[in-house]
């Protein structure tokens, strides 16, 4: 084993030719060539093929041509993934305060949570928002990031906002249950809200959001991702739910509002980002770089 590091070091660090290594070590230049050979078998030297990158700018720009994007956000992969999210949260934050939309709704997820943690930090003040709402009901996990009311009543809070809660679970038994929350005044307002908003703070998930939230959500086996509690398949079409239990935005909802912010945490697969992305429902995507890499790849 060290004869084979030492020929890979004059070889591959050193830059020595094999005929120089032979009259080096006193062997034949053959055997230089085979010790070569079993360095790389046995992973002493491993041999990598980098193709050149795109730089930021061009990946941004490719993905908003490809998508129909007004906007993509690349991120660092050089850093762990609760700082990816991290950053991603706090452009959120900085985005929310350039655009500032007169109404405003809150998806949940890694995202959403690190935001309103930031938010314990910033000192109420008064912007022009004016109405904030949650997307989808509430989880009962013990996570914060899928409370969706509390995370409504801390960002409303900090930016002088009215808050609107939705006070349901996301999940019911059973249709005729949620039927009953859907004929309420309450729910009906809510659901007028939605169809005026200006912005939209969605989470792209995976399907394993349903062990997240501690409910099985409905789906089959095209499913794969959710955007506010919003089923699609590979190619972008909303995948209708058997039994419609789930409150939620619906999809046609988010279709109109002019501006929809996707928050891709680290660890969303392709396939989601994808099916997200072809629903034609996001207008800006804050994501990490290789994950834009592998998209455009595909």
């Amino acid at each position: 084993m060290e004869r084979l590091t030492r020929v890979a070091h004059l070889y591959y660090e050193e830059d020595k030719t094999q005929g120089e290594i032979a009259a080096l070590m006193n062997i034949s230049r053959p055997l230089v060539s085979r010790i070569l050979q079993e360095a790389r078998d046995v992973g002493i030297v491993e041999i990598r093929v980098h193709r050149p990158a795109c730089d930021r700018e061009t990946l941004q720009e490719h993905l908003c041509q490809q998508f129909g994007l007004q906007e993509a956000v690349l991120f660092s992969d050089e850093e762990s993934s609760a700082r990816i999210d991290h950053n991603i949260a706090k452009r959120m934050l900085e985005f929310l305060e350039e655009r500032q939309p007169e109404y405003l709704g809150i998806g949940w997820g890694s995202i959403i949570g690190t935001a309103t943690r930031l938010l314990d930090r910033v000192p109420p003040h008064d912007t022009a928002i004016r109405s904030v709402c949650p997307l989808v009901g509430n989880s009962s996990v013990s996570s914060r990031q899928y409370h969706s009311d509390e995370n409504v009543r801390i960002i409303a809070a900090c930016y002088g906002a009215q808050p609107v809660f939705l006070h349901a679970p996301v999940f019911y038994q059973d249709e005729a249950e949620r039927n009953l929350l859907y004929a309420t005044r309450h729910y009906q307002d809510v659901n007028r809200l939605w169809d005026k908003l200006d912005m939209a703070l969605v989470g792209v998930h995976d399907t394993t959001i349903e062990r997240d939230v501690g409910y099985p959500m409905e789906r089959n086996s095209r499913t794969v991702g959710h955007l506010a509690g919003n089923a699609y398949d590979r190619n972008g079409s909303i995948v209708a739910p058997e039994r419609n239990c789930i409150v939620h935005i619906p999809a046609e909802h988010l279709t109109h509002c002019r501006c929809v912010v996707g928050l891709c945490a680290a660890d969303v697969s392709p396939a989601a980002l994808l099916g997200a992305l072809r629903t034609g429902i996001l207008t800006h995507i804050f994501l990490r770089e290789s994950l834009a890499e592998t998209l455009l790849e595909e």
